[in-house]
């Protein structure tokens, strides 16, 4: 069964599972899935925990002893593991062991990173998914993230006007944890409600975060605007040029190389398929492919290579100006204003 972090009040009002496995890149939503849990099991008498990390190594005759022994003062106990982001075969092996020893006076609360297909489709994690419920956690995307704002909002007794609300998600798009701590200081400030756009950016100070595996997908849906907004962002974060080089080279190859197989007269899901491509970004790269043609890949191809010979050659400044070209030919088919 799969939960994500909204749903978890609900279920734990009907019983607590022997089993759960918390996995994603958004910190903020895994710590309070895990803090959730964690409440529901003391509510239970699940008084003991005992927590295993993978930064101190996985210790897994420790966990398993863990798991064995009766406490004097607990007859009822939490093992929480924080898993790698690879699990090697032992590591699979022993997990799957743990697994088959759950119980009802044992709760098991692992936590992992985001997974990819590969990885979802592995052993440990199958076993994972029978033990117990998945809780998949990452952060809302653009057209969601208002709307979350919004709830977090209202849980601290907070609203907010539209235009203040629409401030607030491009003030911290990306930056889960930070706004959690603007909403709550704004909650001590006993501001009049609703609160409007000259308030919050009298009292909020804003703090975009973005990751570089956020930039494509604007790309793909024609959000150039954004995605350029995305760009000089992780710029300022302090993202290497030469990282955003290899990411788009990869999916810059997968759209050509979708092409050609579409060309070979192979359909769009065959070729996909073939390359691995996750079946919920599929849509925006069969869309892509019907804005822009072979000659336009080939040219924002050419402008990315540029950018990478800038990076070789230590001219920082020269490759950024290609990535952000780069991110504007997208915008149509039109034919691009420069080429390398």
């Amino acid at each position: 069964m799969r939960l994500y972090p909204e749903q978890l009040p609900q279920h734990l009002q009907a019983g607590l599972s022997s089993c759960y496995f918390i996995y994603g890149d958004e910190p903020l939503l895994k710590l309070e899935a895990l803090d959730e849990l964690r409440r529901a099991a003391r509510a239970r008498g699940f008084d003991e925990r005992h927590r295993f990390d993978t930064d101190e190594g996985l210790d897994w005759d420790a966990i398993f002893d863990a798991s064995q022994t009766l406490s004097l003062f607990s007859a009822r106990q939490i093992i929480e593991l924080h898993l790698p982001e690879k699990l090697d075969k032992t590591g699979s092996e022993r997990l799957r062991e743990l697994l088959r020893q759950c119980h009802p006076d044992l709760l098991l609360l692992v936590a992992g990173p985001r997974l990819n297909q590969q990885q979802q489709k592995a052993a440990w994690f199958k076993a994972l998914a029978d033990a117990g419920p998945l809780v998949p956690v990452s952060a809302p995307d653009a057209r969601h993230f208002p709307r979350w704002l919004e709830q977090r909002l209202h849980r601290h007794g907070l609203k907010a006007e539209p235009d203040a609300l629409h401030w607030l998600a491009y003030a911290f798009e990306g930056n889960l944890l930070a706004v959690a701590g603007e909403i709550e200081k704004l909650n001590l400030l006993d501001l009049a409600q609703p609160l409007t756009l000259p308030v919050l950016q009298q009292n909020v100070q804003p703090h975009h975060h973005f990751n570089p595996f956020q930039l494509f997908d604007p790309l793909l849906q024609g959000k150039v605007k954004r995605a350029c907004r995305i760009l000089l962002q992780l710029r300022q974060e302090g993202v290497e040029a030469g990282m955003l080089c290899h990411l788009l080279a990869r999916e810059l190859s997968n759209l050509q190389q979708l092409q050609l197989g579409l060309q070979n007269g192979q359909s769009f899901h065959q070729a996909a398929a073939a390359l691995h491509i996750w079946s919920s970004r599929q849509p925006l790269m069969q869309a892509v492919l019907g804005r822009l043609s072979a000659s336009k890949l080939c040219s924002l191809q050419a402008m990315l290579a540029a950018a990478d010979r800038a990076v070789a050659a230590f001219d920082d400044d020269e490759a950024w100006r290609w990535l952000y070209s780069l991110c504007v030919g997208f915008l149509d088919d039109q034919p691009l204003a420069i080429s390398p």
